[in-house]
């Protein structure tokens, strides 16, 4: 009977596994069929023409020049597949969502985009009805943090808080490409999973209903405010599954979970699968949620039937493994999309990411109190917040700028040289010697359990 039971219970796991990998198939080929489709724009390079699109994500203004990214196109009113990349002096009141038409020389694409525009004219602004109203709460709570918190630490706190780099100065964004922090500022899967668990906790003491209902609602909130990229669409189904787990006391596997997430993300937009978003997203979380317990295994030994640790690693070493662990995965698309990665890299992960969430949590108080009358208490607690805040996000522009200065430990190679990808056969080598011992200690344990079936018959009944 409960031999019946877990194969009926095992079968039904490789069913559930077998649709997930055939909707990843059926999500590529899609995505291979659309990338091979001729698209009309190809024949236009070099051509002044009018397009009109829709701005995806929040755009790079600056004083120099700026930058966004143009989707849903249309071109002489047929709807045109692909994104296009925009560059020169836009228009400052460009947002998220707004659709523009634009006149400019068309110039060949580069990576996912299917062109480009650089010093492009805005002929047509339209902005979307009804006014995104979780964007105008977003501006303002900004508008806050600004006044409160002032210059550069104001605009890497909203950075960290809301994924908003696009008040990031030149010289800030460099420190960061050199030191291999960009994925900070960008709105991920890591602050989605801060703030999620920071609320699910919370009203987890209540309740674990209200501890899901609570954490849903900020995954979508959060996800509203900042936009549904890549990486933010992968880290809200992430969530949703790990804290489905948590209520219902399930423990889900992070290969399900990777291979889940993939899939779902996938059938929403094939397209996903040539975004570097969507590729560092989840190959850092891969590294994380797999090739880190790969490398506990390796560097401490795990013994016994039951696979448990003969000793943790601490804080310090848990944050390296943690933070090697993502970088390996992520260095041959960083090799191969831009061409350099820095060594140091992991060094300024292990001395700044594990004080995000402190600077993400003091930012979004110092926003807070922004909103408090002009009062003698209120003054001091306004003062408090905004000292602290402004020393921990000195402390990430004082360890970026000693680390960008390190040039010599910057790896660099010829980009697109699909050769790179080669390393995850080294990189993934603790994983396959771990699932080689595994095998070894579950056969050996079969051998024992066949060798004195008397033995462990009470716990096979």
């Amino acid at each position: 009977m409960v031999y019946a039971y877990m194969t009926k219970k095992y079968w039904l796991r490789v069913g559930l596994m077998g649709i997930v990998l055939a909707m990843i198939l059926f999500s590529i080929i899609r995505a291979i069929y659309q990338m091979r489709a001729e698209n009309p724009l190809a024949n236009l390079v070099g051509e002044t023409i009018e397009l009109t699109g829709t701005i995806n994500g929040d755009p790079d203004i600056s004083d120099e020049a700026s930058s966004a990214r143009l989707g849903n196109l249309s071109y002489n009113d047929n709807t045109v597949s692909g994104t296009v990349y925009l560059y020169g002096n836009l228009d400052p009141e460009l947002e998220r969502g707004d659709r523009v038409t634009i006149r400019g020389k068309f110039a060949q694409g580069f990576g996912t985009f299917v062109g480009a525009f650089y010093r492009p004219k805005v002929i047509i602004l339209l902005k979307p009805e009804p006014i995104s109203i979780s964007l105008r709460i977003r501006n303002f709570f900004a508008e806050s943090v600004r006044d409160t918190i002032g210059g550069r630490e104001a605009k890497l706190g909203l950075a960290y808080l809301l994924g908003m780099r696009n008040g990031l100065d030149d010289e800030t964004l460099e420190m960061l490409s050199l030191v291999g922090l960009t994925h900070i500022v960008v709105a991920s899967g890591t602050h989605l999973g801060i703030i999620a668990d920071f609320f699910r906790k919370k009203f987890g003491k209540i309740s674990r209903f209200a501890g899901l209902l609570f954490g849903i609602i900020c995954v979508l909130f959060f996800g509203q405010i900042v936009g549904w990229t890549a990486s933010i669409t992968r880290a809200a189904i992430v969530s949703g599954l790990m804290m489905a787990g948590w209520y219902y006391g399930r423990k889900l596997g992070a290969g399900r979970v990777i291979m889940i997430a993939m899939a779902i993300t996938l059938i929403i937009n094939p397209m996903y699968v040539v975004d570097i978003g969507w590729l560092l997203s989840f190959a850092a979380f891969t590294g994380i949620m797999v090739l880190e317990p790969m490398l506990v295994e390796f560097f401490y030994g795990r013994v016994g039937i039951e696979h448990k640790a003969t000793k943790r690693p601490g804080l310090i070493a848990e944050l390296i493994l943690a933070s090697l662990a993502a970088t390996l995965m992520c260095a041959p698309i960083l090799l191969y999309y831009f061409g350099s990665i820095s060594v140091v890299s992991i060094l300024a992960n292990v001395l700044i990411l594990p004080t995000i969430p402190f600077a993400m949590g003091m930012t979004a108080l110092a926003g807070l109190v922004g909103f408090l009358p002009n009062f003698f208490l209120f003054d001091w607690a306004r003062y408090i917040v905004v000292k602290v805040a402004t020393l921990v996000l000195d402390y990430h522009l004082f360890v970026m700028e000693i680390f960008a200065k390190q040039t010599n430990l910057i790896i660099t190679m010829e980009k697109y040289n699909p050769l790179v990808f080669l390393l995850y056969i080294p990189i993934l080598m603790p994983f396959i010697i771990g699932l080689i011992k595994r095998q070894v200690l579950r056969r050996k344990a079969k051998l024992r359990v066949y060798s004195n079936p008397e033995k462990y018959l009470p716990y096979t009944a």
